[in-house]
């Protein structure tokens, strides 16, 4: 192996790539709108970005939060794909399962036998109270507390 191979290889190794994340963003106090709400909820967890048309995980979250009464095993992937079907919304198989992952990173969703649903069958507000909010905010908020205090005894 030569100097320049040995150098990529170490290039490669030492790149930073988080463990997790999460953008946070605000929004005025909810409205009446259903719709509404969840599409801000979902941007206020980083999940959709402001102003993207493409909000196929709003949807995903929609079905997954009203199963959660009719069906508390949970969904398949392909009940999931027929659901939005029904409501004439076309999304590629790959990228329901994109956001299905994405729903699990970030703790709203488990995955138990091949089923989605929404973790535990809790509350929303629970799963932030209980899980989100203690295992992953608090935990990357004294992370980024240690990077302070490190730069602080630097400098």
């Amino acid at each position: 192996m030569d100097n320049k191979e040995n150098k990529k290889i170490k290039e490669r190794l030492f790149k930073d790539r988080p463990l997790s994340g999460i953008a946070l963003n605000e929004f005025e106090r909810p409205t009446n709108d259903y719709n509404t709400n969840i599409r801000r909820f979902c941007i206020s967890l980083g999940l959709v970005s402001p102003g993207e048309s493409r909000i196929a995980i709003v949807y995903l979250l929609d079905i997954l939060l009203k199963a959660r009464k009719k069906r508390p095993e949970g969904l398949d992937s392909y009940e999931i794909i027929k659901e939005l079907y029904k409501r004439k919304i076309k999304i590629v198989y790959a990228n329901i399962l994109r956001d299905l992952r994405k729903l699990i990173a970030v703790g709203l969703v488990e995955k138990r036998n091949s089923l989605y649903r929404i973790k535990e069958n809790l509350k929303l507000d629970e799963i932030i109270t209980s899980f989100i909010k203690p295992y992953i905010i608090d935990r990357m908020l004294g992370k980024i507390e240690e990077y302070a205090k490190s730069i602080d005894r630097a400098n």
